[in-house]
């Protein structure tokens, strides 16, 4: 898949699982890493985890969905790093409701959470990018974007982001900079019981939950330099669900 040693990765939003399995994977492979998010508690966990592991990090807390916020923390990663080579934009803010029960602002809430980070991040990434000839940028999105009944809010947010990546992928294309979207599908969680787990499961073609490195894999294939001539694409990590999406509720 190939190395990726001194690049820098820049993972926004590093409250989960995946964050960590991708930090893990990009860093076995040689990159430095920085780690974004407005929670401190998720970026000191998560650099410690790393820690124990042998992989340093810069963790960097802010609010990736406000734009003073972003230029700050891009500050402290280029006084760290002196460049910026792989942007993977991970937010999540699921938001559930019937429309009719939705207020105003759990509207703004959900597209400010979920496209918000992504878009203010790129916008100061890119011209970073732009100027050493070479970026990879990976969104990560979810299978609710093809919709799902009380999560209109959520698949609106996440939906937009194909739009997104494949607009930023044409404005980038001249640029030796991709831009593609990972779309996960159901994921194993640590808190989820046996009989959850199993429900999910049966609703999966493959008859299983995806994990954590399985998304981790799709994105470092995104990122790395192997991927040079593939952009504005979409990946789906999700057991063939996509395939029967709208019949398998």
């Amino acid at each position: 898949m190939g190395s990726f040693k001194d690049r820098v990765v820049l993972i926004e939003s590093v409250g989960d699982d995946i964050a960590y399995a991708i930090a893990r994977k990009v860093a076995s492979k040689g990159a430095k890493l920085a780690l974004f998010d407005i929670d401190g508690k998720n970026t000191s966990d998560i650099v410690a985890r790393l820690k124990e592991d042998g992989i340093e990090a810069l963790g960097v807390t802010g609010d990736p969905a406000d734009c003073t916020g972003v230029k700050q923390a891009i500050g402290v990663i280029m006084e760290k790093y002196g460049k910026i080579d792989v942007l993977i934009n991970n937010s999540d803010y699921f938001v559930e409701n019937d429309i009719v029960e939705t207020k105003a602002q759990g509207w703004y809430q959900g597209a400010k959470n979920n496209i918000d980070p992504a878009f203010f991040l790129c916008r100061e990434v890119i011209p970073i990018m732009r100027k050493q000839s070479y970026g990879r940028i990976v969104n990560i999105g979810s299978i609710e974007y093809l919709g799902l009944p009380q999560t209109s809010v959520y698949s609106a947010a996440k939906s937009s982001m194909l739009g997104f990546t494949r607009s930023l992928a044409l404005e980038t294309a001249n640029d030796k900079i991709t831009v593609n979207w990972v779309v996960k599908g159901t994921i194993h969680k640590s808190n989820m019981s046996q009989e959850q787990e199993e429900k999910m499961a049966a609703k999966i073609p493959v008859q299983k939950l995806g994990t954590p490195e399985d998304v981790a894999g799709a994105v470092t294939f995104f990122a790395a330099d192997t991927s040079k001539f593939i952009t504005g694409q979409t990946f789906f990590v999700c057991g063939g669900k996509s395939l029967s999406f709208s019949m398998s509720i």
